[in-house]
């Protein structure tokens, strides 16, 4: 084939030549057409950063639409521990009074290209002096993050909650996301901390050799951040600010929930503190103040504090009483103003007596005697039976994070404590009229207000009314979730309701009373070893057809009757104003005229041509 050796040489050259070729034409084609966007893609990404674009928190509003809570921008700074030196960590470290090991050990704790959160809400003056020395500080860079701004400074706090960077537990919890993000700390903000947070968006940047951004870079890969669900509660936030200022500098809580469906209109906790300072950088002097205040504004005393109830806990051994048929309504019982059980004498707290008492007479003046007498009755396991069967000693299921399940002693938890057969009957009559070891929470107390006024239906308070996604509107609404107490007979509810309608209309709880609109109510003052005796008021209305359930508890506060009380009445007052059943100018010509007439209440409405209601109880 080939004439000589030295010409088949040749051609195997050539050959191979041509073979080199093709196969070098073929990887540029493969490197130049079939795969360019590939290795164009991982060119830029050489030059190109990752920018996250956090998702605006979603706006916290109220039942119709009033703002409490919605976002303002803010900057925070990161390091970049891969593009991070030591000058730079020094520099930062002055610049936000956090000492170099810190940051180091942050920055070793992170992925090599992870940015690493050192600073929140950095000022205006010190991310400008960045901005200008920026070249000087390798791994230096700032994002854009939304901040929690507040509508009212006093009375959300505990409602609310605060937010914070996520821990290791939480992270755990939530793989998605990273160290250095935010998430809802306590209260709603936490409840409903995925529902509102959204989720990040990614861009990308080039960048020169010295870290500035040159141009805007679209990808497949960007992808716009989402924003949260924007959360809308239940409470009304005029009652809410006119509750605050009810309770003013007091200790206590106050809850109002709406009977027909567990919607909370108002839970307030006081004292409390300023959200918005606790909303970015904690400084350690106002959190020191905090802590150390004596009055402690970080607790909650409307779900996480437990109190003796005293004598509103009286309806609870009265319904026992009356459903074992241990009593009959009519059972009278003789207040000479104390009670002697064994060589002990306990005081009734009117100290002549209210002499002698039905049921109902017993409720509306809140005679302990006659409690004391029907604790030794009932005995100590039908009470606890009752007290369960009313839900206390459990949470209510609300949406918070810090609910407290509250106490109701039983025989075995007694010999537990002082041993068997060690315990007295004394206990047990102290016990009825809502002292010794039994505990509740203000928000137990409504809720079994509510169920009360329901005659048996209990609704489980909560807090969230819907969720509204701010890009399509659409709504998810939260369902109201209901339990009927079985096993109490309606005659029951007939005699205790009456009482408690008694109570305003002349007994105990009259400074409740609401000018037209008969209500029902328990009023009750604990014993407290630490100090004055705490103030407590419980009640519903309007009496038939109810719709709103009251809690009112005044730490420290002395009279249910003289200071809870007033402060319920108020506040009913200016509910039923807003739902257009409540005039205060009417109420204020009654009594005018009533004063100048030197007449009677009942007398005043005849001339005004008024239907008499609620007159025994504007008369006291």
């Amino acid at each position: 084939m080939f004439t000589s050796e030295q010409e088949f040489k040749k051609y195997l050259f050539y050959g191979i030549f041509i073979l080199l070729f093709l196969i070098l034409a073929f990887q540029f084609y493969n490197l130049q057409i079939s795969k360019s966007s590939l290795y164009s893609e991982k060119s830029v990404e050489n030059s190109v950063k990752i920018v996250t674009q956090f998702p605006v928190r979603g706006n916290i509003y109220d039942r119709d639409g009033r703002m409490i809570v919605d976002n303002r921008p803010a900057f925070s700074l990161y390091l970049i521990p891969s593009e991070t030196t030591e000058k730079t960590i020094g520099t930062i470290s002055e610049l936000i009074d956090v000492h170099p090991d810190d940051i180091r050990k942050e920055l070793r704790s992170a992925g090599r290209f992870q940015p690493v959160k050192v600073m929140r809400q950095v000022d205006i003056e010190k991310l400008t002096w960045i901005q200008e020395n920026i070249v000087d500080l390798p791994g230096v860079e700032w994002k854009s993050e939304p901040k929690r701004h507040y509508v009212r400074r006093s009375g959300l706090a505990h409602l609310l909650g605060t937010l914070g960077e996520i821990d290791e537990r939480e992270l755990v919890s939530y793989p998605q996301l990273e160290p250095g993000d935010i998430v809802g700390k306590k209260a709603v903000e936490k409840t409903f901390d995925e529902n509102m947070r959204g989720s990040k968006g990614f861009s990308f940047v080039k960048v020169d050799a010295a870290g500035r951004v040159v141009e805007q870079v679209y990808t497949k890969k960007t992808l716009r951040p989402s924003p949260g669900n924007h959360l809308y509660l239940t409470i009304d936030l005029r009652l809410q600010s006119f509750a605050d200022s009810l309770l003013g500098d007091k200790r206590g809580a106050l809850i109002a929930i709406d009977t027909r469906n567990g919607e909370i209109l108002t839970l307030l906790s006081k004292p409390d503190y300023d959200v918005s300072k606790l909303s970015g950088v904690i400084s350690s002097d106002i959190w020191d103040q905090l802590v150390n205040d004596p009055h402690h504004p970080l607790y909650d005393r409307a779900c996480q504090s437990g109190y003796p109830p005293g004598s509103t806990y009286k309806l609870v051994a009265a319904i026992a009483a009356l459903n074992e048929n241990i009593i009959r309504p009519s059972r009278k019982n003789n207040c000479p103003g104390y009670f002697v059980i064994g060589n002990k004498t306990i005081r009734c707290w009117k100290p002549k007596g209210h002499g002698t008492l039905d049921l109902e007479g017993a409720i509306k003046n809140s005679c302990n005697v006659y409690f004391y007498q029907l604790g030794l009755l009932i005995g100590l396991d039908t009470w606890s039976k009752y007290s369960t069967l009313f839900h206390f000693g459990q949470k209510t299921g609300i949406e918070l994070t810090n609910e407290n399940p509250g106490l109701v002693p039983s025989l075995n938890y007694y010999e537990k404590v002082y041993g068997k057969g060690k315990w007295t009957k004394g206990m047990l009559a102290n016990l009825a009229i809502g002292q010794g070891e039994v505990l509740v929470t203000p928000l137990q107390m409504v809720q079994f207000t509510l169920t009360l006024a329901n005659r048996g239906i209990l609704y489980t308070p909560h807090l969230g009314l819907k969720l509204v996604n701010p890009l399509n509107r659409e709504e998810s609404k939260f369902k109201s979730e209901s339990v009927k107490i079985e096993g109490i007979h309606s005659q029951v509810f007939d005699v205790v309701l009456e009482g408690m309608r008694e109570v305003v209309d002349g007994g105990t709880g009259v400074w409740a009373a609401v000018y037209g609109i008969p209500s029902a109510g328990k009023t009750g003052t604990a014993q407290n070893p630490h100090g004055e005796d705490h103030a407590w008021y419980i009640g519903f209305a309007p009496f038939e057809n109810p719709e709103i359930a009251i809690c009112v508890l005044v730490e420290n506060g002395g009279s249910g009757g003289g200071v809870s009380a007033p402060i319920a009445g108020k506040y009913l007052k200016r509910y039923f104003h807003y739902q257009g059943k409540y005039d205060y100018e009417v109420e204020k010509k009654l009594w005018a005229l009533a004063a100048a007439k030197k007449d009677s209440i009942a007398a005043a409405q005849d001339s005004l041509g008024i239907v008499h209601s609620d007159s025994t109880a504007l008369q006291n």
